[in-house]
């Protein structure tokens, strides 16, 4: 194979995992301030996806459901909110940001 082509694979490749990772945070529904204030402690995750679909969740391995699970959602302009679950039920939140 020539190096030009091998060259080209490979910036082909990093322009790929480039576009995923831009594209990996679906931000058409940015989370809102007005939102996050509304996401209360005690609520069920559910309640926090009606708001927004802009989460991904920071710990995705297979554990057991009442371990504590964390949740980051991004708002416009690079802002965001993490949600802090135990046993499925929100039991702290923070954000930076949101607007």
């Amino acid at each position: 194979m020539k190096k030009s082509a091998i060259a080209g694979g490979c910036l082909l490749g990093l322009f790929v995992i480039a576009c995923a990772y831009k594209g990996g945070v679906d931000t058409s529904d940015p989370l809102s301030l007005a939102e996050y204030k509304k996401i209360k402690a005690g609520s069920s995750e559910k309640a926090l996806f009606a708001y927004t679909n802009t989460c991904r969740q920071n710990s995705a391995s297979e554990r057991a459901d009442d371990y504590p699970t964390t949740w980051t959602c991004y708002g416009a302009d690079g802002s965001s909110a993490v949600f802090f679950y135990s046993e499925g039920v929100m039991f702290s939140k923070s954000q930076t940001g949101l607007v």
